[in-house]
């Protein structure tokens, strides 16, 4: 048996290799990116839950013994000087998967805590695609009496 191509078969090889490639190069790109932006965004929401968390067991211990354990209230300077701290000193740690800064925003109520942040991701295959970078958003609640949970409220 005879196992030379024949012109044209090399022809249609050539053709699918020529498809081939690019797509299975494109593939292994986004599934690259796509693996890098999973794990950023992990990282960022386990960061706004870790100071959700931290700034949540910030009491304001005087009201507290005032009332006799009664009163269980949110030091709200405290708290969100708190959040802003964890999320610089995480922040520091990963500086270099963002484009700049992550935008933080932190709202203190009486017993709730919300910490917000976006940020901006830088891409490595997408580029060819003149995207360069994919915005990520995370969020968290915590409460004083719940901690972190889902939803929203006052």
């Amino acid at each position: 048996m005879n196992l030379r191509l024949l012109p044209v078969q090399r022809a249609q090889a050539l053709v699918w290799m020529a498809v081939a490639v690019p797509l299975f190069m494109s593939m292994a790109g986004l599934a690259i990116d796509g693996g890098v932006l999973l794990n950023s965004r992990r990282q960022l929401q386990s960061s706004v839950d870790g100071a959700a968390r931290a700034a949540a067991t910030r009491l304001d211990m005087s009201r507290l013994r005032a009332s006799g354990g009664t009163d269980v209230q949110l030091d709200t300077a405290l708290a969100d000087r708190t959040a802003r701290t964890y999320l610089d000193q995480a922040f520091a740690a990963e500086s270099h998967a963002w484009q700049s800064v992550p935008q933080t925003d932190v709202e203190v109520g009486p017993r709730r805590v919300h910490v917000q942040v976006r940020a901006e991701l830088h891409t490595a295959f997408l580029q060819i695609a003149h995207i360069d970078t994919v915005p990520v958003e995370a969020s968290a609640f915590a409460d004083v009496q719940f901690g972190i949970h889902q939803g929203s409220g006052a």
